[in-house]
Order: structure tokens, then sequence, then C-alpha cells
């Protein structure tokens, strides 16, 4: 298994995002699972350890992951390369290491080289964002055209994503946006999707029952997909990169846009770093945006 990498960050942050009254309120137990791996790099900067693993019993199969230490001074004495175990702490929209034992050490394997989404094709502020064929969860066509007009918030997703700081985080600053635009008079028109990268599993059954979960209002925030051949290139667009593998668990990273009403990209956001106001206040600039002037 491998480390995606790209030119936008993808570690986990480490910081709990408090988005509604709801997540004040407490959601359910934090789950522990116990995992053990190596190190592959540490960075104390951002008090994360990039550790590849076996399979977390109950939880996801083996891969390579960064994960997040609260605790500063579990990293003191640990270097790549270190056999380990660690307690994983999962919350509802948060992930951390709680324990790090070292338990040995290991040569590091040689990794593969995975391809990077070039920056010169990405997009940037002011690139027109180019239409797509989606289907969305109520099984209607989407195309990404049918948002002209309105200021539109863009992410992806995958229905089963185990980690509570990727796509359930995505889902839950959504949904606090979509609160965000129905009390916001002067954003009246924005719009928010969800796009996922796993077509083959999240078929519009399946994001419809996504969509019911996450609480989204159908007159603000639908969910879709496309094609894995149509879906690939389109994210590379984002910086998203996403590798297959022969589990349910795909490795990737994030990417979140805003776009205004002439399908020009305002901001892209790589990482899960953005809060809600952000997203809003991007949403407001997409609103204010003059059309493109005519020749």
């Amino acid at each position: 298994m491998m480390i995606i990498r790209s030119p936008l960050p993808l570690l986990l942050a480490a910081v709990l995002l408090t988005i509604s009254a709801a997540c004040s309120r407490g959601g359910p137990e934090p789950k522990q699972y116990e995992l053990e791996g190596q190190i592959l790099a540490i960075r104390p900067e951002a008090n994360e350890v990039i550790v590849r693993h076996k399979d977390i019993k109950g939880f996801m199969p083996a891969m390579t992951m960064p994960y997040t230490v609260k605790d500063p001074a579990l990293l003191q004495g640990k270097a790549a390369g270190d056999l380990i175990t660690a307690t994983l702490v999962v919350a509802e929209t948060s992930a951390h290491l709680s324990t790090l034992t070292k338990t040995g050490h290991a040569e590091l394997p040689v990794a593969p080289t995975e391809p990077e989404v070039s920056v010169f094709e990405m997009l940037k502020p002011g690139d027109t964002v180019p239409d797509v064929a989606l289907v969305d969860e109520t099984g209607m066509a989407r195309p990404l055209s049918s948002y002209r007009g309105q200021p539109l918030a863009l992410t992806f997703i995958y229905t089963r994503c185990p980690d509570p700081e990727f796509c359930p985080l995505m889902n839950q600053l959504f949904l606090a946006v979509q609160t965000a635009i129905q009390q916001t008079p002067a954003l009246a028109k924005a719009r928010l999707l969800t796009v996922s990268f796993d077509p083959e599993y999240d078929t519009p059954a399946v994001l419809k029952d996504q969509a019911t979960r996450a609480k989204a209002d159908p007159a603000v925030w639908h969910f879709a997909t496309a094609p894995t051949e149509v879906m690939t290139p389109f994210a590379a667009k984002f910086g998203l990169t996403v590798t297959r593998n022969d589990t349910p668990i795909l490795i990737h990273n994030l990417a979140t846009a805003v776009i205004d009403g002439e399908g020009r990209l305002v901001s892209l956001h790589g990482n899960n770093k953005w809060t809600p106001p952000d997203l809003v206040a991007e949403l407001r600039q997409a609103a204010a945006a003059r059309p493109a002037a005519t020749h």
C-alpha cells in the first residue's frame, strides 16, 4: 500500500471542528482500535505520524495513513522505520492516536512512485471548470453546466470512507454551509454538490441514502457521480487522486471548490482545514462575481 502524493495538502488536520449545536451536545462515544505497523515518516510540526499498518480489526484493512497524535510527547524517541503498536481513537469527526509504543525497528520498504497530478493540469482561480455529465441521487442527469447562474460549492467523497476526518467530515461541514445558505438571503441561489468518485458502489440509491443521512435539503444540496472513466480526469482537475485496490477502502486526498455562476473557479481547498464560514464567504464572492465579458 502507498501514500498518495499530490501538490495539495492531504494529511489529516489536527483540529476538531465544532460545526453545529448537535455536535456541541456530544455525539456517540469514541471507539478505540488497536493498531500495529511501521512508522514511515514523522511530521512533528503537525503532530502527525505516517504509519504503514496491518488490518485494524473491525475498522479498516491494511494501508498507509497519516495519523494525528494529541500528545506531542508520543513522537519523542520515535523514528522512521520503527515498528509500533498504537491505540486509535475514532470519534464522530476526528481521529487520533492516544498511545504509540515502539516494539522494534526494521528497514523501510521501497515505496513505488505514485504518479502526481500535474500543477499545469489543475484548475486555477478564474479558470472555467469543464462540464461533466453527472447523475444525482434521484437518478436524474445533473450536468455541472446545469448550475450556471448559481454559485456552487463542490466537494468529493465516497460513502464507504471510514476516516471521520475525511469524507464524513465533508458531509458535516456541508450541512453547516447548507444552514448558512438557508439563513442568508444573499445566497438564495447558492447550491452544494457532493460528488462520489466510487460510482461502482455509490449508485443513485446509495447516494440517496447518504443524502438522507447527511440531512441534505434537495433544494440546496445534491449528491451525484459519473462513471470512473469520466470521474477520474474531472476530479484530477481539482487535484484529487484516488488509489483503488482489492478492498472497499480507497486511499485519496480531498478537494473542495467554489465555482461562480459563470462556471469559473473561485477557490480550491485541498485539505480538511477549511471552515463553513470560509466557504460561505467564498460563495458570497462567487455570487458577486461579474459575468464574463462578451465580444
